[in-house]
């Protein structure tokens, strides 16, 4: 019986547990260690739920100046998420930090026609009316993909 291959990103099996919080931040931005697990699982295709692009992350890459394109292949030839900061810091200005940062933290659901809309992708939105915050959101979100009663619901898809 032939084993498989090891990963080569075995903490970003995104199949098995969600990705770092959005709230965690590294090199100065929130959402770029969430970015940095979802990028890895992608390229060894462990993404199960998530995605990278359309959603925060690209937000976040617009508000830089960098492609998904640029990201990934700085994430496949770093050893580490110090080094991926490094590229993030060669490859963008650092002025533009707070601004961003300050996006994330206040992204919101703008209205009710809004939250209707990021329903049907996000159904456990309905179980917790009362958050409008994204970064509260995906908290919550990546803990219930995870309870087994959710597990492959369809549209469990966070950003």
């Amino acid at each position: 019986m032939q084993q498989n291959a090891p990963l080569p990103y075995p903490d970003a099996d995104l199949r098995q547990h969600p990705p770092r919080s959005a709230r965690d931040m590294l090199g100065g931005i929130y959402f770029l260690a969430r970015t940095i697990d979802k990028t890895r699982a992608k390229i060894q295709g462990t993404l199960g739920p998530y995605k990278i692009q359309p959603g925060i992350s690209g937000y976040v890459f617009e508000d830089l100046g960098i492609t998904e394109e640029q990201f990934t292949e700085a994430v496949r030839s770093a050893k580490s998420d110090d080094d991926v900061v490094k590229w993030v810091h060669a490859h963008t200005d650092a002025a533009k930090y707070p601004a961003l940062n300050d996006m994330l933290v206040n992204r919101r659901i703008r209205d009710d026609e809004h939250r209707a809309q990021v329903l049907p992708a996000n159904p456990s939105l309905a179980e917790r009316p009362d958050l409008w915050n994204w970064f509260e959101f995906f908290e919550f979100d990546d803990a219930w993909m995870y309870e087994p009663g959710n597990r492959g619901k369809t549209g469990a898809a966070p950003l």
